[in-house]
């Protein structure tokens, strides 16, 4: 293992990543519906202190972008996008690498994301539960809203879609990937997790996810009822174009943010639950 993931290493990230654009989360138990994450804030720790608040606590950190910040992982995204480049026999665009430090048993809620995904661990063990990127696992409505920022990235859930789950042990080492807007979600073993998130696109994932801009748009605006793009065919590929367009004659909708509700306790290194009217 890399020194940069061990208890220093983490600790020395923490303290030179930009603290106000970590994302700091709990999660309410597992259940059906959609189950969202809980926003916080740990604005007087310090990297180990908040290493230690995860090690101790329900806590995920997401340092999105983290080689925009931290140079030296830059190198960690070249080699990681070179090699999946290689093996997948693609070309990926838009290429980010953030770093995931989550707590022992932290269970992440139901979920899934626009941009492909290749996740990697690094540190500890996780199961990683998959579902079929279609009706009824995602409804187009609802990745069409994830789409448009009118929601972030949580699905209703329902018991009933374990009959259809791939399940995947996450070891250091193990690296997978799943297909565009395929829901998921994460189970921690009893032990602090350390994963790469590797957020990528290619032609035919950004021609889909500008397909569905426009399908939500149609919805939204007609009444229309669009399915999920299966393919790249023409009439995706027309979509694509007229989300471009519609993106250039309106100003994008602001992302709908989860308020900040709880911050960890710099004496106790534990949850505390805050008013949201104190949020800056």
């Amino acid at each position: 293992m890399s020194e940069k993931y061990s208890d220093d290493g983490l600790a020395d990230l923490l303290d030179r990543y930009p603290r106000e654009n970590m994302g700091i989360y709990t999660f309410p138990a597992h259940s059906e519906g959609r189950v969202k994450a809980i926003h916080g804030r740990a604005d007087n720790l310090s990297g180990a202190e908040l290493l230690e608040a995860v090690k101790r606590g329900q806590i995920w950190l997401n340092l999105r972008a983290v080689s925009k910040y931290l140079p030296e992982y830059a190198d960690v995204r070249n080699k990681l996008f070179s090699q999946l480049d290689s093996a997948a026999g693609i070309k990926t665009l838009k290429q980010d690498i953030g770093v995931l430090i989550s707590s022992p048993d932290i269970h992440v809620h139901y979920h899934l994301d626009i941009p492909f995904v290749c996740l990697v661990q690094v540190r500890g063990e996780k199961y990683v539960s998959l579902y079929p990127p279609h009706e009824p696992f995602a409804t187009a409505n609802q990745i069409e809203a994830v789409v448009l920022r009118e929601q972030e990235e949580e699905m209703d859930f329902k018991y009933s879609f374990d009959e259809h789950v791939s399940k995947v042990h996450m070891k250091p080492g193990v690296a997978i990937t799943w297909p565009q807007n395929a829901p998921h979600r994460v189970q921690n073993g009893n032990m602090m997790n350390v994963s790469l998130s590797c957020e990528y696109m290619t032609a035919s994932g950004l021609l889909k996810a500008n397909a569905m801009y426009t399908n939500g748009k149609l919805r939204r605006r007609f009444g229309m009822n669009p399915s999920i793009p299966q393919n790249t065919g023409a009439a995706v590929m027309l979509k694509a174009v007229v989300a471009r367009a519609l993106k250039i004659q309106k100003k994008p909708t602001v992302k709908k943010v989860t308020p900040i509700t709880f911050e960890i306790d710099k004496n106790t290194l534990e949850v505390r639950r805050i008013d949201e009217s104190s949020n800056v």
